[in-house]
């Protein structure tokens, strides 16, 4: 069984493509080598393991999305410690909410330290009980090393520690749109079992170019859009997403200067680009290379493609590019995919009835006594169930709630009603074939609440 040191990032070859390609508005593209990258991962690690990390340690990366923080990531897992990607403090955030919320993380999860920004530093060590360390004191150590390692000093610089597969590989934290934020824990065996399910899922493959503005502490950015391309060896087109939302036309100048195939997107994203990118920003762009944007994350909505489709079509967009995952990080990331290449399916449900008597109902799109309500399904279907990937979490081992099937068969094979209590907009109804489509939200039993998810 592999870790994440098995990633293909870390398998420098003469003609592999390059591991990350950095871009920003108004500045050039930072494009790293697989060389490059594995170096400054070690560089970060022998740093973090001067300033007292240790294989086993829980550290939280509270830092602006960018190259320090990446290698922060990847240098902690390099000495066998326990990253957490934890949001960036900014202005638009309650600063007392902010730290009450990580101060708990801290205690809950007996973390080591905290890698933060310099400004941001000094309030955290006047709030938090345990270590924290600014860029700048990690960028010095990391200097020192080089400097006295470049005088011939026998400074530490450590060998990666080989961890077992079953061990905590890094914690990530769900979005909360099922129920409280909550921490998982998830094992190296977890994330590799659902990168290489997912990316069968996708066809990923050595021609593809993902291409992400997401924020790593979120399951969507950080599995999707940051490991599975390095774990998997495709390059990764990175940018930050406070770059991103102030300038949308940014993601779509960096898919056609780099020839990306596939981006994942939240629904509301979908709306931004297509209300905030200006006509003079996309001239004389294409997306024609891309294979899919992916929907995710967010309740899908059938106006959203239609109103991003139409702004782009241009552009070479086609309702074939507009694929769609649901995700939780419970399941370390995907749980279901339409198939990339095809449009995806869209039921048309009386809205009369679902306001009414909560069904989703069927009907005809130009029945008049029915109000029309448009669904995006989100996933493939297989002998009567919704195609999942990875595995579903052990009951025991679940933090908060208990996750099931969200169907079952009586004793003659006849698929019945699911005996779940909806969550915010869980809808389920009976599509052609007598299989189950669903949109929204999983359904879940009550339950109680114990301590970490292991994957």
């Amino acid at each position: 069984m592999k870790t994440l040191l098995d990633a293909a990032v870390f398998s420098p070859a003469p003609s592999a493509p390059p591991a990350l390609i950095f871009v920003a508005t108004d500045a050039a593209d930072i494009v790293i080598s697989r060389a490059e990258f594995g170096t400054a991962v070690r560089h970060h690690a022998a740093a973090l393991h001067q300033l007292g990390l240790a294989a086993g340690d829980v550290v939280i990366i509270a830092h602006t999305q960018n190259l320090e923080s990446i290698y922060a990531f990847w240098g902690a897992i390099w000495l066998g410690a326990i990253p957490a990607m934890f949001p960036t403090p900014t202005e638009k955030l309650d600063s007392t909410a902010y730290l009450t919320s990580l101060r708990q993380l801290v205690e809950l999860s007996a973390v080591r330290g905290v890698i933060t920004t310099d400004e941001f530093a000094a309030v955290c060590r006047a709030q938090l009980p345990c270590e924290v360390w600014g860029s700048r004191e990690l960028q010095i150590t990391n200097d020192e090393l080089r400097m006295t390692n470049d005088e011939g000093q026998n400074k530490p610089n450590p060998q990666s520690t080989i961890p077992n597969p079953q061990s905590i590989a890094f914690l990530q934290h769900s979005s909360g749109t099922t129920g409280l934020q909550k921490g998982v824990a998830l094992s190296h065996a977890a994330v590799w079992r659902q990168i290489e399910q997912y990316a069968e899922a996708i066809e990923l493959n050595s021609a593809d170019v993902i291409v992400s503005w997401l924020p790593l502490y979120h399951d969507m950015g950080l599995i999707a859009g940051f490991l599975l391309p390095l774990l998997w060896g495709v390059p990764l087109v990175l940018m930050s997403p406070f770059d991103w939302v102030s300038h949308p036309a940014l993601l779509l100048r960096a898919i056609d200067a780099h020839q990306g195939t596939l981006c994942w997107l939240p629904n509301f994203a979908y709306h931004h680009c297509a209300r905030r990118i200006r006509q003079r920003d996309t001239a004389a762009l294409s997306l024609a290379s891309m294979r899919a944007f992916i929907n995710c994350s967010e309740p899908v909505r059938h106006e959203s493609h239609q109103l991003f489709g139409e702004r782009f079509g241009a552009l070479g967009l086609t309702a074939a590019q507009l694929a769609v995952s649901y995700a939780m990080a419970e399941n370390t990331f995907a749980v279901t995919q339409t198939r990339v290449g095809q449009p995806a399916k869209v039921d048309a449900i009386d809205g009369i009835a679902l306001a009414t008597e909560q069904i989703a109902r069927p009907c005809s799109a130009d029945d008049p006594q029915a109000r029309l309500v448009r669904f995006v399904w989100c996933a493939t279907s297989r002998h009567g169930r919704a195609r999942s990937f990875g595995r579903w979490p052990e009951p025991a081992r679940t933090p908060h709630r208990r996750v099931s099937h969200p169907e079952r068969h009586d004793a003659n094979g006849v698929l019945q009603p699911p005996r779940f209590r909806p969550v915010a907009r869980g809808l389920v109804s009976h599509g052609r074939h007598g299989l189950h489509r669903r949109w929204g939200n999983l359904h879940r039993r009550p339950c109680q609440r114990p301590h970490h998810q292991r994957g």
